[in-house]
């Protein structure tokens, strides 16, 4: 059986990759165990769902974090943990699948290419994602099929199959994401 579709709810389609990038410069442990330990007393509950991650769980979980590492020392500070929370805490039971297409979709949102979110980008993904939320999902938290919705609807915009949004590109995501936006539920 596939690991991935093993995971409730969440599994990756064909051609669509279970791990994260291999990044030689990416201090996974570091990276994971000092999140979890930041995390651990800022959202008690986060913490529980990731560190129930396997191996390649934590990879995955390492490329999402690597992407708020300013300094690039494996170990967030208190508000590059916090923007790291704000996109994974959206994350409805994270999980190695889940963690992977938010890789890919961070990918394309990584608008200069560097490998790291900065303040434009980090907002960027918390509004896309946050628009994404009430697809499929009566909760405030990204389900794995919102989440396959918008990996398809970003690598559907890049027109040039570059592997991330140009500004035209990113226009016209914001565009869908103003379409979809629903009145908060009281």
């Amino acid at each position: 059986m596939n690991r991935a579709a093993g995971l409730r709810g969440c599994t990756l389609r064909p051609r669509m990759p279970s791990h994260v990038e291999s990044r030689a410069d990416l201090p996974i442990d570091r990276l994971v165990n000092s999140f979890l330990e930041g995390t651990q007393v800022e959202d008690p509950r986060l913490f529980k769902a990731l560190s129930a991650l396997d191996d390649e769980g934590r990879r995955n979980l390492a490329g999402v974090l690597g992407r708020f590492d300013e300094r690039g020392l494996g170990d967030l500070e208190a508000e590059e943990r916090l923007k790291a929370r704000r996109i994974v805490g959206r994350l409805h039971r994270p999980s190695t699948p889940s963690l992977a297409l938010l890789n890919r979709v961070l990918d394309y949102l990584d608008l200069n290419g560097n490998g790291l979110l900065d303040g434009q980008e980090v907002r960027l993904a918390s509004q896309v994602i946050e628009t994404f939320q009430p697809a499929e999902s009566r909760s405030d938290s990204l389900s794995c099929k919102d989440l396959e919705l918008l990996y398809a609807v970003v690598r559907g915009l890049d027109g040039d199959h570059d592997g991330r949004l140009s500004r035209p590109e990113r226009l016209r995501l914001e565009e869908i994401a103003a379409r979809r936006r629903v009145p908060v539920r009281a």
